[in-house]
């Protein structure tokens, strides 16, 4: 990873006068230092977007208008060519399918009854888990879409990379129930157990376990178990994470519930609203070092183990992708109208987007 500390970019909109989260014009959003220097999309971005329209028609996952609308408004390819710029054509146009099921999936729970009761939430996710588990995906399209990405993002992997993404994937799911049952107990996370907790529910590790796709590496297992890597990986989710909770912190203030980084500040510390913005911008800030950190102390991990070759090779260009994720993550929200523009208001009563159930 380039430790370049000359490169400083506005926390969420780079100018002064750039798009910024959904009324949250009366907030100054603070400025970080952020190694990482930016890069243009994929150059196959475009294709991906033609890949992923046919996609949707053949899944069938976009059941009405409005979640057409939605998934128009997330940008997903947009995202998917920013964080995985350097990924081939064809893993491209799987990795935009696997981040439209997460917005779609994130969608359904937030908004829709699904995610409003813990017993439908729990049988709504069990139509995934089975999957997981080796069973047929069912007559739900959203399992069978979700059956099929799954098959393809694991073809040719190793099986060790096939665990991790499996176990990432239980953990992420999982998040929706256990943030349902905590709001419905009133049960409020220590912001420590909050910062773990949504590098898990932001989906950020299986959207890091798919860099390896993207830089096309299959890291040996013992990689994997260095603590630099672990704490490398966990500074990127975490990254995005709280990068996150700043631009989706209107929708969280009016779902009432704390899982919002920002919030939890507040809540804890009686801060005004401004000054919790500020502390979770200097956490975002220090997700940054700890990443710097971390590669340093990866390539000389590296060495003590004697991994060298193409093993070393690939290990450094899955931290180098890791920067490249964590920056795309980080000016993509700016161009995305699910983060700067209202969406349709609805009566209160939840209504699933894609209906996927």
């Amino acid at each position: 990873m380039r430790d370049d500390t000359a490169v400083e970019t506005a926390l969420l909109s780079g100018a002064a006068d750039g798009p910024a989260p959904v009324r949250m014009d009366g907030i100054r959003m603070p400025e970080v230092r952020l190694p990482f220097p930016a890069h243009e999309p994929s150059p196959h971005l475009a294709r991906a977007q033609t890949a992923l329209d046919a996609w949707l028609d053949e899944s069938a996952i976009c059941r009405s208008a409005q979640s057409r609308r939605s998934l128009e408004r997330t940008r997903v390819p947009l995202i998917t060519a920013l964080a995985y710029p350097d990924a081939a054509p064809q893993a491209l146009e799987l990795l935009a399918q696997w981040a439209t099921w997460t917005f779609v999936i994130d969608d359904e729970f937030d908004d829709g009854p699904d995610g409003q009761d813990p017993v439908r939430c729990a049988a709504a996710l069990a139509t995934f888990l089975t999957v997981l588990d080796g069973a047929p995906a069912g007559d739900f399209a959203s399992a069978r879409a979700f059956a099929g990405t799954w098959g393809r993002l694991v073809e040719g992997r190793s099986a060790a990379w096939r665990r991790m993404l499996g176990d990432d994937i239980r953990a992420y799911l999982w998040s929706y129930h256990q943030g349902l049952v905590d709001q419905l107990s009133g049960r409020v996370p220590t912001l420590a157990a909050y910062r773990r907790q949504r590098c898990v529910s932001a989906a950020a590790y299986t959207w890091l376990d798919v860099v390896e796709i993207a830089v096309g590496v299959d890291l040996p297992e013992t990689v994997r178990h260095f603590s630099s890597f672990r704490d490398l990986r966990e500074a990127a989710a975490e990254y995005v994470g709280l990068h996150n909770d700043l631009w989706s912190l209107e929708k969280d203030q009016q779902a009432g519930a704390f899982q919002n980084a920002v919030l939890l500040v507040q809540h804890h510390h009686g801060s005004s609203l401004q000054e919790a913005v500020d502390q979770v911008s200097d956490l975002i800030t220090d997700c940054a070092r700890r990443m710097l950190d971390a590669g340093r102390d990866l390539a000389a991990q590296l060495d003590a183990a004697r991994i060298t070759g193409q093993a070393r090779t690939d290990t450094l260009d899955c931290a180098s992708g890791y920067a490249k994720f964590v920056r795309g993550c980080f000016d993509y929200p700016s161009q995305a109208g699910r983060y700067t523009t209202a969406a349709a208001s609805h009566s209160g009563t939840a209504t699933a987007p894609h209906q996927l159930f």
